[in-house]
């Protein structure tokens, strides 16, 4: 026929062309499974060129013709992820001169331009364009046609699908269950054929919206009904599904975790891991940051199984991972990466290999730090999150001068986001005055450790008054810590001839024993005491009665 009509389509049969490419490039046939999608692009190409052809002819019904050739190529362009071209499309089909275009095939070219927006992130207009397309489907009659060309269940599932992309997730969520409604009346014929592929896609971004709201309990069913409805033949005919089955999976692991069933939650990300390299091998594009959700949750549940041997194994694989996408991509997957680097590390710490784990930790602070350059906001909480635990790891390998660093700037970022939110940080504050006292305490700066152990104990106090019932153990630490450092304090003030600093501390460590009844520190003052009178009883007991006006201290433990 090609060669009948010529490849211009000026010779008689272009139309008939036209539209047999058509046909071949966007079938409707049930259960037979489309060419390849760049095949079926390139016959819409042409059917397009074609359909110009017989335009710029002025043959009747070219203009019509055109139009839909433009508007089916818009979907496809979709399904490449052509985003741009694809709205370029989907627009021009809906301006086509001297075309009188269906109420149809008008709200699906509607639709197109809502779904090419959400993609390149120009959520605003997709917004309002949703609006036009919910509206003109509603209005819509569609011919025999027109019935591959979407319905007022298309539209909702954009509507809700823009909506999610635009944080707006409680209203998408809405929407989307309106659109379940709407599919669960349709017939059975319908839901079988011409609806199940949309069907399943609704359930299964409803079971994210659903996730990200905490409503774990209905993203579970929702997520069950939608991994039945996929089953194997969707993915099948549709190889493009793959993808949404295995990104089902991942968000259905985490909601059976969320609901306590940690068997299901790992042998559900299991499958979604296997799932995600069936996609890595024919789409590497889509299927490695699939993959590296699916192994990020892996991990995690293997972790809290116990399952460490498994658990350091997905976990290096994960790295290897994040660091092939975070070459490419390093805006979208260098916190992806600094997060896997940090579990590593933790494997590394728990299997006694704490050098390795301090270069993972390295490694991660400096991921994060370059995140947190490019949005503070969002990245500066884990910079300090990770700096925390390379203070704590280098101590574990005696690095004590760099643990201090990283301490100290883990509590001053943490002191920067408590001034903006003190609910969420002053807990934080307290542990990492704590961490960084350890750390000063290691380099024998026993008065800066107490100095922090003070302010941590001070800190969580103020916490306990305001929620009566928490903060015990921390505060029981703090305190503990406090008097281990104000007992080197004294010793190291004796060692350099500092006796009025020593009683001074003397005095700190008595004071604390009046706000605690823990036996430990009351044993750290008792001994205190007694070392700095055997060091110097003349001294330390002279500048005591001066600066408190009472004689040396003969008792200062109490029983009980």
């Amino acid at each position: 026929m090609r060669q009948a009509v010529g490849r211009d389509g000026r010779r008689a049969g272009g139309m008939l062309f036209a539209a047999v490419l058509l046909r071949c490039s966007s079938p409707r046939w049930v259960f037979v499974r489309p060419q390849p999608l760049e095949r079926r692009i390139a016959w819409g190409a042409e059917a397009i060129a074609v359909c110009r052809a017989a335009v710029a002819c002025e043959r009747p019904g070219a203009a019509e013709l055109l139009a839909r050739a433009l508007v089916l190529q818009a979907g496809l362009l979709l399904d490449s992820r052509r985003y741009e071209e694809a709205l370029a499309a989907a627009e021009e089909s809906l301006k086509v001169p001297d075309a009188h275009i269906s109420s149809a095939q008008e709200a699906y070219g509607l639709l197109m331009c809502t779904l090419a927006l959400g993609h390149l992130d120009r959520t605003d207009e997709a917004l309002v364009t949703t609006r036009d397309t919910v509206d003109a489907y509603r209005y819509a009659k569609p011919r025999r046609a027109d019935r591959s060309m979407g319905s007022m269940a298309w539209a909702l599932r954009a509507d809700a699908w823009v909506l999610g992309r635009s944080g707006r997730t409680a209203e998408s969520v809405e929407v989307y269950l309106h659109c379940v409604d709407l599919l669960r009346k349709l017939s059975l014929w319908q839901q079988a054929f011409r609806s199940h592929v949309l069907y399943c896609r609704v359930l299964a971004e409803l079971t994210g919206g659903l996730r990200a709201l905490g409503r774990f309990e209905e993203a579970v069913e929702a997520g069950s009904d939608a991994r039945e409805r996929v089953g194997a033949l969707v993915p099948w005919l549709y190889p493009e599904a793959q993808a949404m089955r295995a990104g089902l999976l991942v968000d259905l692991a985490w909601c059976h975790y969320a609901t306590d069933d940690l068997p299901r939650a790992r042998s559900t990300a299991e499958e979604a891991v296997a799932r995600c390299r069936m996609v890595r091998g024919s789409d590497p594009a889509v299927g490695d940051p699939l993959l590296a959700l699916a192994l990020d949750g892996l991990a995690h549940f293997l972790g809290r199984l116990g399952s460490h041997v498994e658990e350091r194994a997905a976990c290096e694989e994960l790295v290897g991972l994040y660091e092939v996408l975070a070459a490419n991509a390093p805006d979208a997957h260098e916190p992806g990466l600094a997060d896997a680097l940090d579990r590593l590390a933790l494997c590394q710490t728990r299997d006694g290999e704490n050098a390795a784990s301090v270069a993972a930790t390295e490694r991660c602070v400096e991921r994060y730090r370059r995140a947190a350059g490019r949005e503070p906001l969002l990245h500066e909480p884990e910079l300090a999150r990770t700096l925390a635990n390379l203070c704590v790891r280098q101590s574990g390998i005696r690095a004590f001068d760099g643990a201090v660093a990283s301490g100290a700037e883990a509590l001053e970022l943490t002191r920067r986001l408590a001034e903006a939110d003190g609910e969420t940080y002053r807990t934080l504050v307290a542990d990492r005055l704590r961490i960084l006292g350890r750390a000063r305490y290691r380099v024998e700066d026993d008065e800066g450790a107490a100095a922090g152990f003070e302010e941590a104990e001070s800190l969580l106090r103020e916490l306990m008054e305001e929620v009566p019932g928490t903060y015990e153990k921390g505060l029981a630490a703090a305190q503990s810590e406090l008097a281990l450092a104000l007992g080197a304090a004294v010793d190291s003030h004796l060692d350099a001839g500092r006796t009025d600093d020593a009683v001074t501390a003397l005095r700190r460590i008595r004071a604390l024993t009046g706000r605690s009844a823990l036996t430990d520190v009351h044993a750290a003052c008792v001994n205190a005491f007694a070392r700095a009178r055997d060091r110097d009883a003349e001294g330390t007991g002279r500048i005591w009665s001066r600066e408190t006006g009472e004689p040396w201290p003969s008792f200062v433990y109490r029983l009980g």
